[in-house]
């Protein structure tokens, strides 16, 4: 025992030095404890602080500063069980640790001293004292700035300048809070904004800077950076940095611009586009974007008849959110440009087709002398289609080939149309000028397509009698002279011009066993469509593309049938698919109601009867309405009893 016995009482020494020393977290008979690292103090010495209670029954006792000058102020405090709340709290204006005290810092209204301690004197549930050591108090700020100046730079500036503080309201909606007209070229803003309680920050607002542009247009951009670090600017609200004042100084936010200017074809249009900073929100979001899925427009005009031009008010930044193509259109023709010579057939391909923007240009300083070459691509393309030797393709169907751009993002059936036109009976299609570029060439999955039908009625007049169908009336008549007008007018000409397939004098001939004619939306394809892809790049070059075998469709046939005296003849029954990349087929039903809708690619497929309400307004029907192929093979979904 006397061996055992030093070591026990050095042991409880230590347990007793422990508890003493034992910060508010870790001693578990402690049940107020202050949340707040920083207290804001006002000119009278008063502030508050975030406590909660951790017993089941109130919390009650007294807050005080430890080192407040003489007796210290006391603030009572009652808090609810398991609850958060603010409490008070005060000490002496003339305490050494009442921030309004400690050494004033230029150009700051904020002040505040750290490592002060605040004393808590519990009395419920239980009486205990305990100390915070690690508390800073901080004067009260109600208000701080949002300033800076605005610079332009080049030999053209911007005038009538404006900086505004954008407010973004709940659903949505802006609004003005303030703003000021900048004097003169490195003129300065400042715009008072109120702080949040207990120097917390302000809200948040954007910063919108509007000039008259070199053409006289009235345009706008807003800020992007951080305090006392502009990165140039976004093209609409929701590019734009959310700034805040906070407690510790001014937000210092400089807009700096500069131009791009150089040489072009006479009268060309130029555009100057940057993609945003950021891509999120999704389709929906970057849809809208001035250039769809790529790019805004910071700036616009036209070239002179030398050719000259110059874009000016363009937020000028060395960093890489912030980078510009310069596009030039002449006539039909769209080029586009980065920091290099190369030639580029849209945004997407300036962005290499994955939002890159290693291309563009970095405006750091004015940049001059940008030529823009807007000729003609001269790039021909021939595409050689290939087709199974099962089938004899169709002209209209299979054989139409087109080319679509290949946008980043964006399905293949909503991805653009650059060029499109029919192959000749060995398959072959040549497009010219086509412009650099990613492409999906299509072979046989031609969309939109009409054409004219010889008809087993005269008119379709029972239908087209409303008023809101009336201008359709030139879809279905007997000849082409008995519509209304001439070559020139009327209902006559509208069937004359209508694209694809306009009216031909052809149209003036009654086949037998018919009518009439109509102008219907079926072009019928056999194959099942080939999609393959096409690098088409610079300007000057021949491109032969092979495609991939397009080989035979399924086949789906059936019968439509009607209520007893209407017709089950012409009925357009239509097979489509929500994959998102298969077209629609569609068939017009015989005379006894019959259809036979061909090249289908393997899948699902759902079935619609009287899609174009073209005999009536119904389209509810009986039997099968989903079907599931596998291409080159043929199916019967049995009778579709029409309700319409």
């Amino acid at each position: 025992m006397r061996l055992r016995t030093p070591v026990i009482a050095s042991a409880a020494v230590a347990v007793v030095a422990a508890f003493l020393t034992a910060g508010p977290a870790e001693a578990a008979s402690y049940k107020l404890s202050v949340k707040s690292t920083g207290i804001a103090i006002s000119s009278s010495g008063t502030g508050s602080v975030s406590v909660k209670c951790a017993s089941k029954a109130t919390c009650k006792g007294k807050l005080s500063f430890t080192d407040d000058t003489g007796k210290p102020r006391v603030r009572k405090y009652k808090v609810k069980g398991r609850s958060s709340a603010r409490v008070a709290i005060a000490m002496h204006t003339n305490a050494r640790v009442n921030p309004h005290n400690a050494p004033a810092v230029a150009g700051r209204d904020y002040r505040s001293v750290s490592n002060v301690s605040v004393k808590v004197d519990e009395d419920k549930p239980r009486n205990i004292t305990h100390y915070y050591r690690k508390i800073r108090t901080e004067t009260l700020v109600s208000r701080q700035q949002i300033r800076g100046t605005v610079t332009g730079y080049g030999p053209v500036l911007a005038s009538n300048l404006r900086v505004d503080l954008i407010s973004v309201l709940r659903g949505g909606n802006t609004k003005i809070v303030k703003g000021q007209d900048i004097s003169g070229n490195g003129g300065r803003y400042s715009l008072n904004v109120s702080l949040g309680a207990r120097n917390t920050a302000s809200a948040p607002y954007r910063l919108r800077l509007s000039g008259t542009d070199q053409d006289g247009i009235r345009r706008s951009w807003y800020w992007r950076g951080s305090s006392g670090r502009p990165a140039g600017g976004g093209a609409h609200l929701r590019d734009g940095t959310a700034v805040k004042a906070t407690r510790t100084s001014d937000y210092v936010a400089d807009f700096r611009y500069a131009s791009v200017s150089g040489t072009t074809a006479a009268g060309a249009d130029v555009t100057v586009a940057s993609p945003p900073a950021s891509f999120g929100g999704g389709s929906r979001v970057t849809r809208e974007f001035d250039l769809p899925y790529c790019a805004n427009i910071f700036g616009r005009t036209s070239a002179s008849s030398s050719g000259a031009y110059r874009v000016t008010f363009l937020p000028m930044t060395s960093s890489s959110a912030n980078r510009y193509m310069v596009g030039a259109r002449n006539s039909k023709t769209q080029a586009w440009y980065g920091k290099s010579g190369t030639r580029y057939g849209s945004c997407y391909d300036a962005t290499s087709y994955k939002r890159s923007r290693a291309n563009l240009i970095t405006l750091s300083s004015p940049l001059a002398g940008k030529a823009l070459p807007a000729g003609q691509s001269n790039n021909t393309v021939k595409v050689k289609a290939s087709f199974s030797p099962a089938y004899k393709p169709t002209a209209q169907g299979d054989r139409w080939v087109r080319l679509r751009e290949k946008v980043p993002g964006v399905g293949i059936l909503d991805a653009p149309v650059v060029a499109e036109g029919q192959a000749d009976s060995k398959g072959s299609r040549t497009f010219t000028n086509v412009a650099p570029g990613l492409y999906w060439v299509e072979v046989g999955r031609r969309t939109g397509c009409s054409d004219w039908y010889p008809s087993k009625f005269s008119n379709n007049n029972l239908y087209f009698k409303g008023l809101d169908r009336r201008s359709e009336t030139w879809k279905a008549f007997k000849r082409l002279r008995n519509l209304s007008g001439n070559a020139n007018s009327g209902f006559e000409r509208i069937a004359r011009t209508a694209r694809p397939n306009p009216a031909t004098g052809k149209q003036n001939s009654i086949p037998r066993g018919f009518k009439g004619w109509m102008y219907r939306g079926y072009c019928k394809a056999r194959g099942a469509g080939t999609i393959n892809t096409l690098d088409v790049s610079g300007t000057g070059k021949s491109v032969t593309k092979k495609t991939s075998r397009n080989r035979q469709g399924a086949v789906v046939k059936g019968r439509v049938t009607r209520a007893k005296g209407k017709t089950n003849k012409e009925l357009m029954v239509r097979l489509s698919s929500s994959s998102g990349t298969r077209v629609i087929r569609t068939d017009v039903t015989d005379s006894k109601g019959v259809f036979y809708i061909a090249g289908l690619p393997s899948g699902k497929w759902t079935i619609s009867v009287n899609s174009d309400s073209w005999r009536g307004i119904g389209r509810t029907f009986t039997g099968r309405h989903s079907v599931k192929v596998k291409a080159g093979k043929g199916y019967n979904v049995g009778t579709l009893r029409f309700k319409g």
